[in-house]
C-alpha cells in the first residue's frame, strides 16, 4: 500500500532515493536524471536498479513477517 512504499523509500540511501523519485515517480528520462544529478547514465540505472531492489526487499520482509504473524495466531 501507499504508507508502506512512503516508508520504505523514505528508508533508501539519498542517492537510489534521488534517481528513484526522479525516474519511477516523476517520469524523468536516465539522460534527465544524470543531468540533474550531475552523474553519468550508466550511474542513473545502475542507483535505480539497485534502488527497486532494495525496496522490493524493504516491502517483501514486512509481508513475510506479518505473514508469520497471521500463521501463527491462527495455530494457537
Amino acid at each position: 500500500d501507499r504508507i508502506a512504499l512512503d516508508k520504505a523509500v523514505s528508508q533508501l540511501p539519498p542517492g537510489y532515493r534521488a534517481v528513484f523519485v526522479l525516474h519511477d515517480v516523476e517520469g524523468h528520462e536516465h539522460e534527465e536524471v544524470a543531468r540533474l544529478l550531475g552523474c553519468s547514465v550508466g550511474t542513473s540505472k545502475s542507483q535505480l536498479h539497485k534502488a527497486r531492489m532494495k525496496l522490493r526487499m524493504l516491502l517483501t520482509t514486512g509481508k513475510k513477517s506479518r505473514r508469520r504473524v497471521v500463521r501463527a495466531a491462527r495455530i494457537a
